[in-house]
């Protein structure tokens, strides 16, 4: 069986790794590990990990790439607040959020410079599955009202769940806290995920599609 390395940026994306990716990959001869970035070191040595910098990311990545046994070091970074230090854009790419992410993709991979390096940015971040898992259900882990909520906006964006935008109060988990009283992300995110199944999630977001379907 082929072995992948997601890096991800904490908990929730570790969640979805290992209770949504992995099942559905394990079928088609395909290993997925998540590891969380380690941002920092403490005097311990203990590592405190979750979100930060691309210099941490880096570091994870070459050390994974450096272990054979690996055949695809990858990344689920998200859009929305993408390291301020990483790799950038070219000034020419224009504003279209598919374009731009395809450039981080291909600057990320310019970075690390490694065959088996498979760099992947999501459209604008995790929550968007979460949209996507809310497309034509009656409800969502037993809610009726959250169901219609989401999918009114995700009708707003001519059903495309991964251009819902990355504004600070309009980014999508930003919208699901105003639109889902209490929702948290592993224990309403992950298991909404679950709750529908990968594949149909998949048919309402292409890019994140694409990336399932080169692991």
């Amino acid at each position: 069986m082929r072995q992948v390395a997601v890096v991800v940026e904490g908990q929730t994306e570790e969640a979805f790794v290992k209770q949504v990716l992995a099942p559905h990959l394990l079928g088609r001869g395909v290993v997925v590990v998540p590891v969380v970035v380690a941002t920092s070191r403490a005097a311990s040595g203990a590592k405190h990990k979750g979100g930060g910098a691309w210099q941490h990311y880096r570091k994870d990545l070459l050390r994974l790439l450096a272990e054979p046994h690996w055949s695809t070091v990858t990344t689920m970074i998200d859009f929305y607040a993408y390291p301020a230090d990483g790799p950038e854009v070219p000034a020419d790419v224009g504003t279209e959020p598919r374009a731009r992410c395809a450039s981080l993709c291909a600057a990320m991979a310019d970075d690390i410079d490694h065959r088996r390096f498979l760099p992947f940015v999501v459209l604008h971040e995790f929550e968007m599955l979460v949209f996507a898992a809310a497309v034509g259900r009656a409800t969502v882990l037993g809610d009726v009202e959250v169901a219609a909520a989401l999918q009114a906006v995700v009708a707003a964006y001519g059903g495309d769940v991964e251009l819902i935008d990355d504004g600070p109060s309009t980014a999508p988990s930003k919208r699901l806290a105003a639109l889902w009283p209490g929702y948290q992300k592993i224990t309403d995110g992950v298991p909404a995920l679950e709750e529908v199944g990968l594949p149909a999630v998949l048919a309402h977001c292409r890019s994140f599609a694409a990336w399932v379907d080169q692991l």
